[in-house]
């Protein structure tokens, strides 16, 4: 005698075969949602960089400035995972592309980051003797930056979006629950002296960088960086 097996979902009895049924659906569901999500993310940073490009095409028509330079910085980390958090300080280098137009005190700076962050990560997440794992990305921060010139000093405030993508993740497990992609938003403070830029910047982690379930991590930094610039 061929015996069906039931189920309880939702205060209603269901035979097992529609169970699975109603299951598959849900994460079908799921990936859907991952999916647009991922889409919407994409056609914003599709908008913000063709609006950069936009606004570095006008300012070329406009008689702007234009900088090339090589930059270094401090970026302390707050690494935010769950209801826990943690500091540590990790480095970057690289090129900056600065656009500027005098009269208005207006310019677009992007730049071109090597980055590394010494992420602490729990030892139940990922395993290791201290919990430590050097995570590096290639990031591209582009601001948009207005201040006054005063002759020798030029002041100014900056604000703007960042995108990072991982280039190398240590340790075997963690490779498997960090994702690629990064990004997030920015505000600074800097000041230029000659040929000198100093720079205070704070930023948000606006994307989960974890692929685990039920485990989010995100990262803010608050970075000091100083640029040459020819």
């Amino acid at each position: 005698m061929e015996k069906n097996i039931f189920l309880l979902y939702k205060n209603k009895t269901y035979p097992f075969f529609v169970f699975n049924c109603i299951n598959s659906e849900k994460v079908n569901n799921l990936k859907i949602q991952t999916v647009e999500k991922k889409l919407i993310i994409l056609k914003t940073m599709k908008k913000v960089i063709l609006s950069i490009i936009f606004m570095a095409f006008c300012m070329s028509q406009i008689n702007a400035q234009f900088h090339f330079g090589i930059k270094g910085v401090v970026p302390f980390d707050h690494f935010k995972y769950d209801d826990r958090s943690n500091l540590s300080a990790g480095w970057q280098a690289g090129v900056l592309f600065q656009f500027k137009v005098p009269a208005v005190g207006i310019g677009v700076q992007p730049e071109l980051l090597y980055t590394v962050r010494n992420a602490s990560i729990p030892v139940y997440y990922a395993s290791g003797s201290d919990g430590k794992n050097p995570i590096s990305y290639l990031e591209v921060p582009v601001n948009l930056q207005w201040g006054p010139d005063l002759l020798l000093l030029h002041p100014y405030v900056s604000a703007g979006p960042y995108f990072g993508y991982a280039l190398d993740i240590k340790g075997n497990e963690l490779k498997d629950r960090i994702g690629k992609i990064d990004w997030g938003i920015g505000l600074g403070a800097g000041l230029e002296v000659w040929k000198l830029q100093f720079e205070a910047r704070y930023t948000w982690g606006l994307q989960d960088v974890s692929s685990v379930k039920d485990f989010s991590m995100k990262t803010n930094s608050f970075k000091l960086s100083l640029g040459f610039l020819f």
